[in-house]
């Protein structure tokens, strides 16, 4: 019993990553910009805001979440590719991390998580050497007050 059921984990595993990497293959449904700060000491709080850019709108969010790791305080930026968003209500929720830890050629972190409707961000470091960290308890995003025009029409 115990063999079946560390095979359907695995097997679970493996469908939400793989589902997670067919997203990449496809043109994002929105875009994020996101800031962060952090203070930490052994284990630390994290907060920040970011743009979701969506059908030519721009929404305010808020990113909270907990996270273990340095200490000191820092922030970074970052940016995103959303996908699976069909409506802009299903952004808001907690996230968790499907991958972490791969660099990319320029050396930004890359780390990929998704929300409990589905909707699934490959989130960069803007800054080369940073390091991005979520939480195992995942990182909440909520929106936040009135859309705008997009800038980038």
């Amino acid at each position: 019993m115990h063999r079946t059921i560390m095979h359907a984990v695995a097997v679970a595993s493996l469908v939400l990553i793989l589902s997670c990497l067919s997203a990449a293959a496809q043109p994002p449904d929105a875009t994020l910009k996101m800031h962060t700060a952090s203070i930490a000491v052994g284990v630390g709080y994290s907060w920040g805001g970011g743009i979701i850019t969506f059908q030519g709108k721009e929404y305010p969010c808020r990113i909270d979440g907990l996270s273990v790791g340095e200490a000191g305080i820092s922030s970074a930026d970052a940016v995103g590719n959303v996908y699976h968003l069909t409506d802009i209500e299903d952004f808001s929720g907690t996230y968790m991390t499907v991958s972490t830890g791969a660099v990319l050629a320029g050396g930004g972190d890359v780390a990929t998580m998704r929300n409990q409707r589905g909707v699934v961000i490959d989130l960069t470091a803007a800054r080369q050497g940073a390091k991005i960290m979520l939480a195992v308890q995942g990182v909440k995003i909520t929106l936040e007050g009135a859309p705008t025009a997009s800038k980038r029409n």
